[in-house]
């Protein structure tokens, strides 16, 4: 039996310099390991830029002391920086703040100014024990056959944030929330330096005033800028529970005036979702919940969820933006009450009980209006009373307003509606529409009726002005007729005048010169009065 090997035909290699062909005896020098090191790091690039950048394990910030004196101490841990860069520290990084202020004074080339900024760490390939400082021909350090050495090495340093005076002069809390709802639409990762921020820094006169390891620290993760602002939040929380003496006056019911939630917790601005402290609602079963601080621009609900599903409810809420406490945008938030699953119902809050003092206050708000709109009605007939359709279209009369419907009847009519919508006729109404049919609230004040009996004023002028017309009309037929007569009277006298003369003539005497018609002109406008003395002593005379 023949056996036939086949053999491939040899083909030339890729020449590819970075990948290195090691066999045992081949020495590695320095250069050769560069190569590799260097195709490795290609190889992984890929890979890194494709897990989101901050912090994936450990590099916890500890401080101590203060001032010029404060000592920083990063634990060992991995990050991924801007661009993709891996940041690995393998041991715990100690440094004290006059040398990390030198060090960001020489990466930005500038005097290190008053403002808020990140402390960071970033990785850097750096030549260790140079050759320039050893003296030609000598062998002093470990290994005589070493000409130098190139390590990654871990530096930290600061990145600015803001240099705003206006933020400088905020409280600590105020300057950190800004800065975290700053960077919810900006990333906080430099791609050309690469670094990882681990906390935040104000710095005044070269000195830290103080540092949060909280509000700046990043987590390699979706949604990480969101979490930091979360964090930083519960951070707030947990100092003001500890540290604020106003709070423990509003939990022991000593202080009566209740602060709104931006004054209470010196932040503007919270995330979407996240955990509360309990006591910020005291009697959640009561008849209306009281809450220790004024919703004044916030609208609330308070709504039972499944203990189970709280950090589902937050992780899907949370990136949805944040809540403003200062900008009066009238924000509805809900509070979620976490009940043990085992105890929770779908329908645990949704038979609200009875308000009877809203009902009073709607009752008096409805008679209060019921009065108005009567003297409006009154007032509206006492101006506009029996009018046409014509002359309240030329007055320009405003429409006529229906009268307030009063609470039960509005009342018995929502009732109405809602047994209506029963599915079936036989069940009974759920609450609290069972306890209106029940037991009704029946107000004891009754509105006055309008007086819709009287004219209205433009009614009453439009009748005098027809009265007037027709005074004006009798008036003028009047002085049409006199001056009728006054001809006719003038025309009689000229006749009596003329045929006076004529009898002058006819008897030889002297014509008149027409002093007659004179005399009768004067005689319309004069009055005539006998001289009853006269003519008895005539008379007695004649006897």
């Amino acid at each position: 039996m023949r056996r036939i090997i086949h053999l491939q035909v040899p083909e030339a290699g890729r020449d590819d310099p970075r990948k290195l062909n090691l066999f045992p005896g081949r020495a590695l020098s320095e250069r050769e390991f560069e190569l590799l090191q260097a195709y490795v790091d290609d190889r992984v690039a890929p890979l890194v830029r494709l897990l989101p950048a901050g912090i994936v394990s450990g590099l916890q910030l500890q401080i101590s002391g203060g001032g010029s004196a404060t000592r920083l101490r990063v634990q060992p841990g991995q990050a991924v920086g801007g661009g993709g860069r891996l940041v690995r520290l393998f041991y715990p990084l100690e440094t004290d703040w006059p040398a990390l202020a030198e060090q960001a004074e020489r990466d930005a080339d500038s005097p290190l100014l008053d403002g808020i900024y990140f402390l960071t760490l970033r990785a850097s390939v750096q030549e260790i024990d140079p050759a320039t400082e050893l003296q030609p021909a000598t062998r002093r350090e470990v290994d005589p056959l070493r000409d130098r050495r190139l390590e990654t090495v871990i530096i930290p340093g600061l990145q600015r944030v803001s240099v705003n005076s206006r933020w400088l002069a905020m409280r600590q809390a105020e300057i950190a929330n800004r800065v975290c709802v700053e960077f919810l639409t900006r990333s906080p990762f430099e791609a050309t330096a690469g670094a990882v921020p681990l906390g935040l820094v104000k710095v005044v006169a070269r000195r830290p005033e103080w540092i949060d390891a909280v509000a700046g620290r990043y987590l390699a993760e979706d949604d990480a800028a969101y979490r930091t602002l979360l964090a930083h939040t519960a951070t707030v929380w947990q100092r003001l529970l500890r540290d604020n003496p106003r709070v423990q006056a509003l939990l022991e019911g000593s202080s009566t005036q209740r602060p709104d939630l931006a004054e209470l917790l010196g932040i503007p601005y919270l995330p979407a979702a996240g955990p509360l402290p309990q006591f910020l609602v005291q009697d959640p079963a009561g008849n209306p919940p009281r809450l220790v601080f004024a919703a004044r621009d916030l609208g609330i609900d308070l709504i039972p969820v499944p203990a189970s599903t709280v950090q589902g409810i937050i992780a899907e809420e949370l990136p949805r933006g944040t809540i403003d406490l200062i900008h009066a945008r009238h924000e509805r938030i809900r509070l979620l009450l976490a009940i043990p699953d085992l105890e929770f119902r779908h329908d645990l809050l949704d038979l609200p009980p009875r308000d009877l003092e809203l009902e009073r206050q709607l009752f008096l708000r409805y008679n209060q209006a019921a009065h108005d709109w009567s003297d409006w009605r009154s007032q509206w007939q006492q101006l506009f009373g029996r009018l046409s359709a014509d002359a309240l279209r030329a007055a320009q009369a405003p429409a006529l307003v229906a009268a307030p419907l009063a609470p039960d009847a509005y009342r018995d009519q929502l009732v109405a509606e809602r047994r209506r919508a029963l599915p079936d006729d036989d069940l009974p109404l759920p609450e609290p529409w069972l306890s209106h049919v029940q037991a009704p609230y029946r107000g004891q004040a009754v509105p006055p009726a309008p007086d819709l009996s009287s004219d209205g004023l433009l009614h009453q002028r439009a009748a005098l002005q027809g009265q007037i017309s027709a005074l004006e009309g009798e008036l003028a037929e009047s002085f049409a007729l006199l001056n009728e007569v006054g001809d006719y009277l003038g025309l009689q006298r000229q006749q009596l005048d003329a045929l006076t003369l004529s009898f002058s003539a006819l008897a030889g005497g002297v014509s008149g010169d027409g002093s007659g018609l004179k005399l009768m002109r004067w005689a319309q406008s004069g009055a005539l009065t006998p001289d009853l003395t006269n003519s008895v002593q005539s008379t007695a005379g004649g006897k």
